[in-house]
């Protein structure tokens, strides 16, 4: 193998990743059990084969193999500034692990799939849907340009749409993934938008190209401003925050694998332009602190919604909402790397939740063997402070320090909170004995995170934007106001709960469980916008049409 084949070869192997898959998923899936047992041992097949490749492109990576593919240049408009649109693929630790992510949970629902399915008539089109499905979003997550990104998502959108009313009699279900389908393809439109932005300004699509323009200028163009806002506003749609969640609320009548695809891989797809630009948009700034406080806003509704739902989907889905909410927090205060950490642990998590999510009314039927009693105020105060001393020092072991990155403020409180949860629990229902092994366990979780925070940081280094040094007003602002926030919610969730007055407490509860009803008035709206669709699909197929009323002569006669 020559050096320049070897330079390229994991890119070639990322390539060839969503080709193989797409290609398992292309004949028109045939009726039958014959066609259907080919078509989920091919797409089930084509997945292992993803995750080797996956796996093997890492290997090669580390070895040295670390140069970008690109195909042969597609012309566009332009004029005398003539756009480059190059199909390529990016090599870096980011694409890389992302890669591997997508295709293990890929392989993991491929193969769930086969028994939840079997002997469904139309299990073939299913596996087909979601060979083509995982094939483009794994596109997604390896592209090198803008161009291919956003014609990748607009690929796994459209398919996704066709998996999520899967069940084409149920009208609420093909309902609700209509008003999904008007912010997707909005959020659409906003990237198409973005990309000729940057494409007339920077001369090229590439990240790598933005990223070094980025670099060359100490002020931004008019143009890229415009292009961060709207990449921005594309991520908060793709990513179902307040107010345009209740899509993927209520969007649980598809089958439990589609649930896991989309609340463990696909609706990130927000959160990885974000990634993937992060030096045009921290170069903006202003455009993440609006992500940020959408993130945030989410954060706090849907954490406290979800613990008034009582069907497990649901409440799974508005966890989702708030993990998403807190990702995009993370991302509006500058802690990229922070994010990928938190997507790529997120993601395994939500995959296992709704896969399982079978077993937990099993686990409900349990008989509770445990007395729970009521945790005094200054014991929630006592396990905060421990475990906020906790993370400060281990911070400190870790060389991290508070006056060169502002924003670990706000982490190091996100952290406390978190692991005194754990504390919290036990001493709610535990012996001494216990309690202290509920501390060991909350210094060693705190311990593997700040791990995992240094390794994030200083491995994906090169594909994200550094952490600001300095902040302004406005971002200190905002870091007070994620503290407030968490602390409300950690109240709200704890001794807060118990001492509200009953009324107070049950009123709140009515409107949590209703998600303050703000989807109801945005439902209104996008059916406003567009109604005739959703009249034309909610018909059930093969039913009966309708008898034409008879007019005056028929009746006479």
């Amino acid at each position: 193998m020559t050096p320049e084949l070897f330079a390229k070869a994991s890119g070639l192997i990322l390539l060839a990743i969503p080709i193989i898959v797409i290609a398992s998923a292309l004949p028109f899936a045939q009726q039958g059990r014959i066609a259907a047992l080919a078509y989920r041992r091919r797409v089930s097949a084509a997945t292992v084969i993803a995750l080797a490749f996956a796996l093997l492109a890492g290997l090669l990576f580390a070895l040295g193999s670390r140069s970008d593919v690109f195909m042969p240049t597609i012309p566009w408009f332009g004029g005398s500034r003539g756009i480059a649109l190059p199909v390529s693929i990016a090599v870096n630790g980011m694409t890389l692990l992302l890669a591997a992510l997508v295709s293990f949970v890929l392989m993991i629902i491929a193969r769930f799939s086969i028994q939840y399915l079997d002997g469904d008539s139309e299990q073939a089109r299913f596996f087909r849907l979601l060979g083509l499905t995982g094939g483009w979003f794994l596109l997604v997550v390896m592209a090198g340009n803008m161009a291919l990104f956003t014609f990748a998502i607009t690929m796994t959108g459209f398919t996704l749409h066709r998996l999520l009313g899967f069940y084409s009699k149920r009208p609420r279900a093909i309902m609700v993934t209509h008003k999904k389908s008007i912010f997707s393809r909005t959020a659409d439109v906003l990237l198409v938008t973005a990309t000729v932005l940057i494409g007339l300004q920077v001369g090229s699509l590439e990240f790598s190209a933005i990223t070094a323009f980025v670099a060359q200028h100490t002020q931004l163009p008019l143009a890229l401003h415009v292009a961060a806002w709207l990449i921005v506003l594309a991520a908060i749609l793709k990513s179902a925050q307040f107010p345009f969640h209740g899509w993927l609320i209520q969007v649980m009548e598809a089958p439990t694998p589609v649930s896991a695809l989309m609340h463990a891989g696909i609706v990130y797809s927000g959160a990885i332009i974000v990634l993937r630009t992060s030096h045009l948009l921290a170069a903006d700034g202003y455009a993440l602190i609006l992500l940020a406080l959408v993130g945030l806003a989410t954060l706090i509704i849907a954490s406290l919604v979800m613990l008034t739902q009582s069907a497990i989907k649901a409440s799974l889905a508005w966890s989702t909402a708030a993990q998403l909410g807190f990702m995009l927090l993370e991302l509006g205060l500058g802690l990229f790397a922070l994010a990928l950490l938190h997507l790529v642990g997120h993601s395994l998590y939500k995959a296992h939740a709704f896969l399982s999510s079978g077993g937990f009314s099993d686990q409900l039927r349990q008989p509770k063997i445990f007395h729970y009693r009521q945790v005094s105020l200054a014991a929630w105060l006592g396990a905060f402070m421990g475990c906020l001393a906790i993370a400060l020092a281990l911070s400190g072991l870790m060389g991290l320090s508070v006056r060169q990155e502002p924003t670990l403020l706000a982490l190091l409180v996100i952290i406390a909170l978190a692991t005194a949860q754990i504390v919290l629990k036990v001493l709610s229902y535990g012996t001494g004995r216990e309690v202290v092994t509920s501390i060991a366990t909350a210094i060693a979780m705190s311990a593997v995170y700040f791990v995992l925070h240094t390794l994030f940081m200083h491995g994906f280094a090169p594909e994200l934007a550094p952490l600001p040094t300095e902040l302004s007003a406005l971002k200190y602002g905002l870091i007070a106001l994620t503290v407030a926030g968490f602390l409300a919610v950690a109240w709200l969730q704890g001794p807060g709960r118990e001492r509200m007055v009953p009324a107070a407490k049950s009123a709140l509860f009515i409107h949590l469980y209703n998600g303050l009803y703000v989807d109801r008035w945005v439902e209104r709206l996008s059916y406003w916008l567009w109604p005739e669709k959703v009249g034309r699909l909610t018909r059930v197929p093969n039913a009966a049409p309708r008898a034409k009323p008879r007019s005056a002569e028929d009746t006479q006669a």
